[in-house]
């Protein structure tokens, strides 16, 4: 392989290592209200204790959009 090649398959691996947690909550227009009353935070994918704060968060916040609360939460 050419170190060029080398290089630039350096470069990408690294923006992948780097580049944050994609946001578990998917649907971008879901406000927080919403996602309480779908349910969709009982089979979050945090752990129980970033889960709380987040329907916590939301519970707060009920106009807030979902996704935003959780990448408020867990930093993302």
């Amino acid at each position: 392989m050419p170190p060029l090649s080398r290089a630039l398959l350096a470069g990408f691996a690294g923006l992948f290592l780097v580049a944050p947690a994609a946001a578990r909550i998917t649907d971008p227009e879901l406000s927080c209200a919403d996602w309480l009353k779908t349910g969709a935070h009982r089979k979050s994918e945090h752990s129980a204790t970033v889960a709380e704060r987040i329907r916590a968060f939301c519970a707060a916040n009920p106009k807030m959009k979902a996704i935003d609360a959780e990448m408020t939460m867990t930093g993302d």
